[in-house]
């Protein structure tokens, strides 16, 4: 059965569509993962337009092709489309042993999303230590906790800290996940079905420039410890020590 898992938030330039590419990338060329990428930010297409500009790169860049040419896998493929139009293709790999990833629209007040909600198997929400990123992220958890999944309750959803600062007292990041839980706990005696939301154990560093590394076809080394956590959490085949 394929696993359908989105990083989103609705706040912009939090990270989504360079993790997704680099997390789909690493699974396909160092995992060798079967991949499949929904790229539904419409209309800018980030990861198409990142894909459109590598294959022009392999005709100018020695040193990218190079690389290229030691890839063990064919690049995964990447769909164009718009929400609702997503839904039918989705569906052709519920029973395909891959993981799939879905780059969602920066709004998810569009047509379709609660369609994307019942297919997701995990949603991982972008955090930053900022007042926007929070409010930001807890109404991005509310919004997929309004749809239920497959199973009928709400999409096992997940935070990630990104851009996370190491020399930050450790105090300011513990503080603000007590209070997104409580927020969210406060938030079960008016639900049919309780809050599904955990925070991830690993933290994406400030001093990783994750932007600067992403590629939809060359691996890069920086996202490792984003991909044992997920193994555990997702490929349990896959899981590494």
């Amino acid at each position: 059965m394929a696993k359908i898992i989105s990083f989103c938030s609705q706040k912009g330039g939090v990270g989504k569509t360079s993790i997704t590419a680099h997390v789909a990338t690493y699974y396909s060329q160092i995992e060798h993962v079967p991949i499949a990428v929904f790229d539904c930010d419409f209309p800018q297409h980030s990861l198409s337009s990142i894909r459109a500009s590598e294959i022009d790169r392999l005709k100018s860049d020695e040193t990218f092709f190079k690389k290229a040419e030691r890839l063990t896998n064919t690049p995964y493929p990447i769909y164009s489309e718009t929400l609702v139009n997503s839904l039918p293709k989705l569906d052709a790999y519920e029973n395909k042993n891959e993981l799939v990833f879905v780059d969602l629209p920066g709004t998810l007040n569009v047509e379709g999303f609660p369609g994307i909600v019942k297919r997701l198997d995990a949603a991982i929400l972008l955090l930053e230590a900022d007042p926007i990123s929070f409010e930001s992220t807890m109404h991005t958890a509310l919004a997929i906790a309004n749809f239920a999944n497959k199973n009928g309750g709400m999409v096992p959803t997940y935070l990630l800290w990104n851009k996370y600062n190491v020399h930050e007292k450790e105090e300011r990041y513990s503080s603000l996940e007590q209070a997104a839980m409580n927020y969210l706990d406060s938030l079960n005696a008016d639900r049919a079905t309780p809050m599904n939301v955990k925070f991830m154990e690993y933290r994406i560093p400030q001093s990783v420039n994750i932007k600067d590394y992403r590629s939809t076809l060359i691996p890069h080394r920086t996202i490792e410890p984003l991909i044992k956590e997920l193994n555990k959490l997702f490929v349990p085949n896959n899981a590494t020590a």
